[in-house]
């Protein structure tokens, strides 16, 4: 969709997602910057009077940390799946649930009991817990032993599990990227424009369609995949291989 220019169909609304999409995927989240130019594009993004917003799930406190994104005048950033929203130095939280303060004294034990993989770990992220297996020799195989079992034991303690590349996070019920998409979507943007690469962005893509078949006006789903598939195959516009080509494709919509 080549004729998606920012300018034109102002106000927009540029939602994007971080690990995948403006940076690589890296096997420890601390580790992971965005991509050069990353920044210098977003804030031209904001310069056409764009809605510019992260959609993560990072921890907000951790986004900020590897990114830098807290210093684009304007820019909003939802963490944690959208249980977390930041703009402008304030940031609103959802009150963690009782059954994950249960679950996060015994999720390691569980997690130890199932695997033998030392390189597997649990994230803390505050408001969700993730198990990685993204090092383990096999992450596939560990996911599948593992996700029967964990998705129990959130059950029991009223939360949910999302899975993820080569990860499961256990997170609060209910809310997700399309629940932070859905609150921009308030403000009556004239045209949308998603960026994402995994499954935890599928909400916020059915969100964007929904609101495109309502109104009318135009939307842009961009999935970013090496091999053209992933999970927003088949629902993305323009798929690009990696985050530095989405960032240059960004840029070529300024």
């Amino acid at each position: 969709m080549t004729g998606f220019r920012l300018r034109e169909l102002s106000p927009v609304l540029v939602a994007l997602d971080f690990d995948g999409t403006l940076a690589p995927i890296s096997p420890h989240p601390e580790d992971a910057r965005p991509v050069a130019g990353a920044d210098q594009v977003l804030r031209g993004i904001r310069a056409t009077g764009a809605t510019l917003a992260v959609v993560t799930g990072r921890s907000v406190v951790s986004l900020l940390r590897v990114s830098g994104f807290g210093a684009i005048p304007g820019i909003v950033i939802y963490g944690t799946h959208g249980a977390e929203r930041w703009e402008a130095g304030r940031l609103r939280a959802a009150a963690p649930p009782p059954g994950l303060e249960e679950l996060r004294g015994r999720l390691p034990g569980l997690v130890a009991s199932l695997v033998r993989e030392p390189d597997v770990w649990i994230e803390d992220k505050s408001l969700s817990l993730v198990v990685h297996a993204r090092l383990a020799a096999d992450p596939e195989r560990v996911l599948g032993q593992l996700r029967k079992p964990v998705e129990e034991a959130a059950t029991e303690v009223g939360l949910g599990v999302r899975p993820g590349r080569e990860v499961l996070e256990i997170c609060l019920p209910g809310i997700g990227k399309g629940t932070a998409v859905r609150e921009l979507l308030g403000a009556e943007p004239a045209a949308v424009l998603y960026a994402g690469d995994d499954v935890g962005d599928l909400d916020a893509v059915a969100e964007v369609n929904a609101w495109a078949g309502r109104s009318g006006r135009p939307k842009l789903i961009v999935g970013v995949n090496a091999d053209g598939g992933g999970p927003l195959a088949g629902q993305a516009d323009v798929s690009l291989a990696d985050p530095p080509a989405a960032v240059g494709f960004l840029r070529s919509l300024l």
